[in-house]
């Protein structure tokens, strides 16, 4: 058996940068005294994500990587052997560009990878391509680690379901997953879990924020926990912050590739694909094109 124990944070959200560090490093140090691994946190759990007509507040907080919070953490990972899968936090990038961006530390403190969201969102509780926010390079990486291969599909990452496939197809065997989903989409976080697990035959760590009103006026009701299949193995109570804990199996991932080699969903038909590819069909504002109706 090849048994890893897994933390997956569901976080509230404060105007003060470092309580919510302090906060994080609390969760860390709970997380490794139940004897997890690995923990991982909800996108945006520093500053909470941008949101229409309230910029002003969110760019002068935007930090590099490696920056404030990432070294933070990275000293919290190697004093506790621990795997830190940061969430995200709003990256001024080198090139002068913001990004929505998380990445891997290793346990001994290093960072082994940064990584940025491949599919920026408009909506208006979380305006990043308004707000600036450019897209990640869409490589979808997957790391050998000592728990495992693991990837990082950020939020809405995990929607397009080309990419948990492809995690999948790289055997990824864990996918954590941070999001920052209200509540208005609270019943979509296991719809789109069950089926990134099942599609990439991965688990699926799922870590959203909290907030009921609170300094943002933000309503997140949970939905963080950790997702083999079609089931949730530990979750949070909706509604308060907390951490979720599990030990999965990995061999459970191998055995299903095994068993599904002859059939769905590796029993693919690539030449039949090409419609994927046309990005004639994608929506112009994207592109730059302010005549599109594209209402998404």
């Amino acid at each position: 058996m090849r048994e890893v124990t897994i933390a997956t944070v569901q976080f509230d959200t404060t105007r003060d940068l470092e309580f919510n560090r302090k906060k994080a490093a609390k969760m860390c140090e709970d997380a490794a005294k139940r004897g997890a691994q690995a923990i991982c946190f909800p996108e945006f759990w520093l500053t909470a994500p941008p949101q229409v007509g309230k910029f002003e507040r969110l760019h002068p907080l935007a930090e590099s990587v490696p920056g404030p919070t990432f070294d933070f953490l990275s000293k919290k990972a190697r004093e506790l052997n621990l795997y830190i899968i940061p969430g995200t936090i709003l990256e001024m990038g080198e090139d002068g560009k913001y990004y929505n961006t998380s990445g891997l530390i290793g346990p001994d403190g290093t960072l082994i990878a940064r990584l940025r969201k491949d599919h920026p969102e408009n909506d208006s509780g979380k305006a990043e391509v308004d707000f600036g926010i450019q897209p990640g390079p869409g490589e979808y990486p997957v790391f050998d680690t000592k728990i495992g291969k693991v990837a990082v599909p950020i939020d809405m990452d995990i929607c397009a379901v080309e990419v948990p496939r492809i995690m999948g197809l790289k055997e990824a065997e864990i996918l954590f997953w941070p999001l920052c989903w209200g509540a208005n989409v609270h019943e979509c976080i296991p719809v789109y879990g069950f089926a990134a697990s099942s599609i990439s035959d991965a688990y699926v760590i799922a870590s959203n924020r909290v907030a009921w009103g609170g300094d943002f006026n933000e309503y997140i009701t949970g939905g963080s926990g950790i997702i083999w299949l079609r089931d949730y193995m530990a979750t949070v109570p909706n509604r308060i912050e907390g951490l979720a804990i599990a030990t999965i199996d990995l061999d459970f991932v191998k055995a299903r590739r095994e068993e599904c080699r002859h059939r769905y969903p590796y029993w693919r038909r690539p030449e039949t694909y090409g419609l994927i590819l046309d990005t004639k069909l994608e929506c112009q504002v994207h592109r730059g094109d302010k005549g599109c109706q594209c209402k998404g």
